[in-house]
Formats: C-alpha cells, sequence, structure tokens
C-alpha cells in the first residue's frame, strides 16, 4: 500500500482558490450597481489613492483601532463623502503562492456615515471650510489631552491613507474594476486610472 504526503501543487492551489477570488470579484462588483452598507476591519493593510476627495459634516479625532485597541489612530467622521479617480491596493502573504496584490479602481464613489480610523495620511492640498478646533477639559485648568477638529466642508487632491478600519451607512460607486495580482505593488501616484 502506498500512501502520499499531504502537498498540493500551485497549481491546484490557485484553482481552490480561483472560486474565492471570483466570489469576491462578484461581490464588488456587484456593489458597484447599487447602494451596500459597508464595514471593514482587518489585518492585512490597505492603501488608498484618490485624486479628488469631499466631504460635509466632518469632525476628527484621536482614538486607537485594531484589536484590542492597539494602533493609535486618527477617527474620522463624514457625512456624506465622494472620492474620485481612487486605487485601493491590498496585500496578503498566502501560502505556496506567495505576495498577492488585490487592486481595485472605482472612478467614483459616495458615501453616507462614513468613519474612518487611519494611522497615517497624506495630500498634495486640502481646503476646509467653517473649520473648527476643541479641547474638552476636566475642569477649568485640566484638558483631558484630546481634541476634536470639525469643519462643515472638506475637499482634498492626491489624497493618500492606510485605513485600519471603515464602517460606512451606505457606498454607492461606478466604474469599479477589480484585478488580482501575483507579487507585490499597487498604486502609484498617477496611476489611479
Amino acid at each position: 500500500m502506498r500512501t502520499y504526503g499531504g502537498r498540493t501543487s500551485r497549481r491546484r492551489f490557485a484553482l481552490a482558490l480561483t472560486p474565492l477570488l471570483v466570489g469576491a470579484s462578484v461581490l464588488l462588483a456587484g456593489s458597484a450597481a447599487g447602494a451596500v452598507s459597508v464595514a471593514f476591519a482587518g489585518e492585512v493593510p490597505v492603501t488608498v489613492h484618490a485624486a479628488r476627495i469631499s466631504g460635509s459634516g466632518v469632525s476628527a479625532s484621536p482614538a486607537a483601532s485594531g484589536r484590542g485597541g492597539l494602533l493609535p489612530a486618527l477617527a474620522t467622521r463624514v457625512e456624506q463623502a465622494t472620492v474620485e479617480d481612487a486605487c485601493v491596493t491590498s496585500t496578503a502573504r498566502l501560502p505556496v503562492v506567495g505576495a498577492v496584490t488585490a487592486v481595485v479602481r472605482i472612478e467614483r464613489a459616495s458615501a453616507t456615515g462614513l468613519t474612518v480610523e487611519a494611522g497615517k495620511a497624506t495630500a498634495g492640498s486640502v481646503k476646509l471650510s467653517g473649520a473648527e478646533f476643541s479641547t474638552p477639559r476636566m475642569s477649568l485648568d485640566r484638558p483631558t489631552g484630546l481634541f476634536t477638529v470639525g469643519a462643515r466642508k472638506v475637499s482634498g487632491r492626491d489624497v493618500v491613507t492606510q485605513p485600519h478600519a471603515f464602517t460606512a451607512g451606505t457606498i454607492t460607486s461606478r466604474g469599479v474594476a477589480v484585478e488580482m495580482r501575483r507579487g507585490e505593488g499597487g498604486c502609484g501616484p498617477g496611476t489611479t486610472r
């Protein structure tokens, strides 16, 4: 009697992974047709590049994100948000296959009730209208050390962020393309389309 070891070839692993990837692509493409409630929190790093963003009813304050609140973050709440020419990338390391990068390109997306917890964000330019800054106090002479920044409207160009988590009441998008690539990489400046 012969026994065979438990090895799986790369081709068999890719074939087994294909239905999962196709299902995820269909889910993302299907969500592009209508409004979807969305929540994301994960261990795999995600990077979002956007040519233009705009929002209204914005407030931001320090927070902790991740399992057990391990990562410092800025929690930003936007009542109405619009993103144009966005590219979202995430690279995961899979057994046998190695690094696999998901690239999602979005022509335009709008969201309501959007909250993003991010540890890092950069922008080429930012414009705030109706800006406010406040520091809560335990007493008249003792601030809590936290702060809140708010604005009636905000817009930005060439924005890059790495969210730890986000939630949204609804997200509606158009012009969505999903691509899976072997290896690392993704969106760089000027490659959002």
